[in-house]
C-alpha cells in the first residue's frame, strides 16, 4: 500500500536539508468530510428537484396533447358531419324526421323511414348518465357517469380505392349519388332518382354520362365517450373511446367500441339549433329534451373536454372546480392535475344548405 505524505524542505547550517513531516489533522479531515457530505447532498437534493419537475412537466404536456388531439378528432368528425357526396336533403322544416335513430341498430335492419332519419340528423347526443338504446348495451359499456355520448354520421370525403383512401371491399356499406338523369337509358336506376344508393352488394349507379360509374363513399358512423378505466376494469385511468360503423362477421354494424386516448375524464356537448331556417345558432344547449326535429336542426357544438395527467402529483392540493357548460365537476381531491379544453365547432353541411343570400 503505497501511503503519500505532504513534507516541507528545511535547511540547517551543519546538518544540510532536513525534511519535516506535515499532513492534516483529525479535525480538518473532518471538517473537510462534512463539507463535502453538505455538498454532495445540495447536488442531491438538486438532481431530485429537477427530477421532479421533469417528470410533472412531461405529465402536464401530455395531458396538454391529449385534451388538444381530443378536440381535433371531435372537430374532424363534426366537420364532416352531413356530408353526403352530392345529395341534399331536404330541409327538416320541409320534411321533418319521423324518429331519432338508434346509433347501434345493423344495417340489415334499416328501412326507408330510418335512412331518411340520418340523412336528417347527422349529429345527435346522450347527456350524461342518459340512456342508450338496448342494442348499444355491448358497444357503449362502462361509461364514465359524468360524460356525454356523442354520434357523428357521414360518407368519407375520399373515394373507396383512389390514392390515399381504403380500398373498396365488397360488403361494406357505400353511398352512391346517381347523376344519370336519363330515365331511358339502361344505366337509370329509377330507385335512386331521390336519395343515394346505399348498398353492400355490387349494385352501382352512374355519373352524369350515364356511362361512368358513381363514386363509392364509405359510411362513417361514429360514437364517442369516455369509459371509466383504460386496459384492465377498474384501473381508474378514463379514457376516450371510439366505435364505429364496419362490416364484422359478414355484418354491417356498429363495432365495439377501442380506446383512442387515455386521461381523457369527461366530455360535454352543447348544441346549436337554427329555429328558423337561416344557418345561424338560435338556441344553445344540452339538447336534453331534444325532440328528432331539433336534432336535425342542429348546426353548431360547442365542445368540452376535462383532461387529467394520468398518475397523480405528490403533494398536490385538488380542490378546484371545472365547469363544462351547464355542469360544474369536482373537486375530486385526489391529486391529479386537470385542465378543461373547449371549442364551438360549426357544422358546415347542415348549416350552409340553409343559409341565403
Amino acid at each position: 500500500m503505497n501511503i503519500f505524505i505532504l513534507s516541507r524542505k528545511i535547511y540547517k547550517p551543519g546538518f544540510g536539508t532536513l525534511y519535516q513531516q506535515s499532513g492534516f489533522s483529525l479535525i480538518e479531515l473532518m471538517v473537510s468530510i462534512a463539507l463535502g457530505l453538505l455538498i454532495m447532498t445540495g447536488v442531491l437534493a438538486l438532481y431530485s428537484d429537477l427530477t421532479r419537475s421533469n417528470a410533472e412537466l412531461a405529465r402536464m404536456n401530455r395531458q396538454v396533447e391529449n385534451g388538444r388531439l381530443t378536440l381535433h378528432i371531435l372537430q374532424q368528425g363534426l366537420w364532416h358531419a352531413g356530408y353526403w357526396d352530392t345529395y341534399v336533403p331536404v330541409l327538416p322544416s320541409v320534411l321533418p324526421p319521423t324518429a331519432i335513430p338508434n346509433p347501434c341498430l345493423a344495417f340489415s335492419d334499416w328501412d326507408a323511414a330510418y335512412i331518411s332519419n340520418i340523412y336528417s340528423i347527422p349529429v345527435q347526443g346522450y347527456t350524461a348518465g342518459g340512456a342508450l338504446p338496448s342494442e348499444c348495451s355491448s358497444i357503449v359499456t362502462n361509461r364514465q357517469a359524468d360524460s356525454d355520448v356523442l354520434v357523428i354520421r357521414s360518407v368519407s370525403t375520399c373515394v373507396a380505392g383512389v390514392a390515399g383512401c381504403e380500398s373498396f371491399t365488397a360488403g361494406k356499406l357505400y353511398l352512391q349519388t346517381q347523376l344519370c338523369g336519363d330515365i331511358a337509358h339502361t344505366h337509370y336506376v329509377p330507385g335512386a332518382a331521390t336519395t343515394p344508393l346505399l348498398s353492400v352488394s355490387t349494385d352501382v349507379v352512374y355519373k352524369k354520362d350515364c356511362v361512368t360509374v358513381a363514386d363509392k363513399r364509405k359510411m362513417m358512423i361514429s360514437i364517442f365517450y369516455v369509459r371509466n378505466y383504460s386496459v384492465s376494469l377498474g384501473d381508474g385511468i378514463p379514457t376516450l373511446m371510439r366505435a364505429d360503423f364496419d362490416l364484422s362477421g359478414g355484418v354491417v354494424k356498429m363495432q365495439t367500441a377501442q380506446p383512442i386516448i387515455e386521461g381523457i375524464q369527461s366530455i360535454r356537448f352543447e348544441y346549436g339549433r337554427d329555429t328558423d331556417g337561416n344557418g345561424s345558432v338560435d338556441i344553445f344547449d344540452d339538447c336534453t329534451t331534444c325532440t328528432a326535429l331539433d336534432w336535425a336542426n342542429v348546426v353548431a357544438v360547442q365542445v368540452y373536454v376535462l383532461a387529467r395527467n394520468l398518475e397523480a402529483s405528490a403533494g398536490y392540493v385538488e380542490d378546484k372546480t371545472y365547469r363544462l357548460g351547464a355542469a360544474t365537476l369536482g373537486p375530486f381531491n385526489d391529486g391529479y392535475v386537470r385542465h378543461v379544453y373547449s371549442s364551438y365547432i360549426g357544422l358546415m353541411n347542415p348549416s350552409g344548405r340553409r343559409e341565403k343570400p
